[in-house]
């Protein structure tokens, strides 16, 4: 499985707005461990055009700060599960992932 999280660099954190996000942490996750992990550019794609990375790169999940409906529709249309409203560290919330600790909520309805 491939999870996603908006990331700032300069924190090391959930970047906070789906849309503007510049970077995606990537983790890659077998049986409740994270295998690896990378950071990738959106190359300048914002909103909705970010969904059709995410399918590019193969991402089954993306843990997120703010996200608007449009995106959540977006996403859902893709197979791709949100876990929005996060904040904090990138790397604990994949761990949190990882083991199962966090709640998807595909009708959430964050701006």
């Amino acid at each position: 499985m491939i999870l996603a999280i908006t990331y700032d660099p300069d924190k090391k954190e959930v970047f906070q707005h789906f849309g503007e996000t510049r970077f995606f942490k990537l983790y890659n996750i077998e049986r409740n461990d994270i295998i690896d992990s990378s950071v990738v550019s959106t190359d300048g794609q914002g909103h909705c055009a970010l969904a059709g990375v995410l399918r590019r790169i193969g991402v089954n999940a993306l843990v997120c700060g703010g996200i608007g409906d449009e995106a959540q529709v977006s996403l859902a249309e893709l197979g791709i599960r949100v876990c929005g409203g996060m904040e904090g560290n990138c790397d604990d919330a994949a761990e949190k992932f990882a083991r199962g600790e966090l709640a998807f909520n595909e009708v959430a309805n964050y701006s």
